[in-house]
């Protein structure tokens, strides 16, 4: 699973991602409109981060976060299915470490498979470590040490 940096989102893609998995989607993310959604994933400042997930030539993924030093916090995400993010754990370290991040942090609905996921350093204790949790009034923020 190739994972890169991108400037903007294709809608279509977007949209058939979208269509195709809302209930998981709307489950862990808490947007229950695609429109407003999809206006997350477009911002000016100098410290917003858009990622795509491609497999065999096919994007099969967007998430978009905020650089806060040397922390990425993640605040959404669109996927084709719950087995990209494991797909692309390995190459996603390799980018975020790349990019000069040393934590990753993750917005997500507590007791949902993404919070769940995250706690558990994504499976791969060998990439990433579980630090500490923050439960905020609508998620809780996950936050993860790259090793």
């Amino acid at each position: 699973m190739q994972v890169t940096t991108i400037t903007e989102i294709d809608n279509t893609v977007f949209d058939t991602i979208y269509d195709a998995n809302s209930a998981s989607i709307i489950e862990n993310t808490g947007y229950d409109n695609k429109e407003i959604l999809r206006h997350t994933f477009s911002n000016q400042q100098d410290n917003f981060y858009l990622f795509s997930f491609t497999k065999d030539g096919e994007v099969v993924g967007y998430v978009q976060g905020f650089g806060e030093g040397t922390t990425i916090v993640v605040f959404n995400s669109v996927t084709k299915s719950t087995s990209v993010f494991i797909e692309a754990v390995s190459n996603s370290a390799v980018l975020l470490k790349s990019l000069g991040f040393t934590h990753l942090q993750v917005a997500c609905t507590d007791g949902t498979p993404m919070h769940n996921w995250t706690k558990a350093s994504c499976n791969r204790t060998d990439l990433f470590q579980y630090e500490s949790e923050e439960v905020q009034e609508t998620c809780t923020h996950v936050k993860i040490a790259l090793l």
